[in-house]
């Protein structure tokens, strides 16, 4: 049996909107749609200035994104830090605070499997969120009171390349082949985000290297994944 066929209850953590859909959507909406619980636990969700863009956006707008790619793959959401001015501000906060709101969500969702973003980026609401999530998903078992997660996973984008620190090397993969189109979809609805070629975020980067991926593994298009820890 595959992995993603015995798994029940998954939560996503992204640091904003849109790096969900970039780094594991193809995998959230193939395990959605083997009857598995998906939840999307985002961090900093706010209006602001990105750069491509020649316009601020509005929290309500960034809002609207999430819930038209909540509803295309078919998972469950909540917002950490909504309209609180805290994009690119995640590191301000102090990681006792982080943690504690992980191993809440944690303990009361009870997830098979939590996909955080990598450790390794230039992005410091990424850092911060994966050391407050690791730090939350430390081996500590359920007769101490607290939900220890089988599986802990890192999801990748091609954005993290840009790295001063060696990336780690994917050792998971999940074939989406069959939900690249999903994937895909999910990116467009999150319009304020999306870039056109050659920039890293758009369509053909990300079809790119879910190209790369499934060669890996000899499908046509795959996602990969870092694994802290999997119990089987």
């Amino acid at each position: 049996m595959l992995l993603s066929e015995s798994l029940e209850r998954v939560l996503v953590v992204s640091p904003h909107g849109d790096d969900e859909a970039m780094g594991c959507a193809g995998l959230m909406a193939k395990l959605a749609e083997g009857g598995c619980e998906v939840h999307v636990l985002y961090m900093a969700v706010d209006g602001f200035h990105h750069y491509g863009l020649d316009r601020r956006t509005s929290y309500k707008e960034r809002v609207r994104e999430i819930e038209d790619v909540a509803e295309l793959l078919g998972c469950s959401y909540e917002i950490a830090y909504g309209d609180r001015d805290l994009i690119e501000r995640l590191d301000t906060l102090p990681q006792r605070e982080l943690v504690d709101l992980f191993e809440g969500t944690i303990n009361e969702r009870r997830p098979d499997l939590v996909l955080l973003p990598y450790g390794t980026d230039y992005d410091q609401d990424h850092v911060a969120t994966f050391r407050a999530a690791f730090a939350a998903t430390r081996p500590i078992a359920e007769v101490f009171g607290k939900w220890l997660v089988p599986h802990v996973w890192t999801y990748e984008m091609g954005k993290i390349n840009w790295a001063a620190d060696p990336l780690p090397r994917p050792v998971a993969f999940c074939d989406i082949s069959a939900h690249l189109d999903t994937k895909l979809e999910a990116i467009k609805r999150h319009a304020t985000q999306l870039r056109p070629s050659p920039h890293i975020r758009s369509l053909e980067a990300v079809r790119a290297l879910a190209r790369v991926r499934g060669a890996e593994i000899g499908v046509e298009y795959a996602e990969a994944f870092g694994v802290m820890r999997s119990v089987i």
